[in-house]
């Protein structure tokens, strides 16, 4: 067991079983989606008992993201002190990538699909994955307002929505190709309606 592994090694029992937990659980998702990263799965093995698991995360859907995401983080890395036209084009980029170079997207679908009658997905869903980029973008908007190039009486939270929104409708509808060429363009028409005129030009 993980447990009795960490106090031979004289590491902190409480990292080892974290880090072998989230690497379960990501490994899990990514080869058969949430249906395989189930607590028994995931606890067979990271090597733990399930009662490890339960506490730290309340719920199979909480640690199965927490192990997507530990897997994806760099996708919330943005360059820090460039305008927010590049700051909001680098983050949509990452984002797009994501989905269409890795199995990322497909779990995102299935994902957003079970969140629709199990509530613990679905607030997984929210604190772990859609608040976490929402945050960031936000805060390039913000740093953009403090520079004037983004007008101040714009809505923050509007305006990250129509940020991410038209990536998530050709995700989970298919609609239309997906494709990093996207992100100049819904950050082009988000700026060009919310952008003070002088900053976007020399932008």
């Amino acid at each position: 067991m993980i447990e009795q592994d960490a106090r031979l090694r004289g590491r902190p029992r409480s990292e080892t079983c974290r880090t072998a937990i989230l690497t379960a659980a990501g490994e899990l998702m990514l080869e058969g989606g949430l249906a395989a990263a189930t607590m028994e799965a995931i606890a067979a093995r990271a090597g733990v008992s399930k009662a490890t698991i339960y506490k730290w995360w309340p719920s199979r859907g909480a640690v199965a993201l927490d192990g997507l995401l530990a897997r994806v983080s760099d996708s919330l890395v943005v360059p820090e002190g460039v305008p927010a036209r590049v700051a909001l084009q680098v983050q949509i980029t990452a984002l797009i990538s994501l989905f269409t170079d890795s199995t990322t997207g497909q779990l995102l679908r299935a994902l957003v699909a079970t969140a629709q009658a199990d509530p613990e997905i679905a607030r997984a869903l929210r604190e772990r994955w859609v608040s976490p980029r929402r945050a960031v973008a936000a805060e390039i908007v913000r740093a953009g307002i403090a520079r004037g190039e983004i007008r101040p009486d714009i809505d923050v939270a509007a305006a990250v929505d129509q940020l991410f929104a038209p990536v998530y409708h050709r995700l989970l509808f298919g609609h239309d190709q997906l494709d990093t060429s996207l992100a100049a363009i819904v950050v082009g028409n988000l700026l060009d309606g919310i952008g003070v005129s002088a900053s976007v030009d020399s932008i």
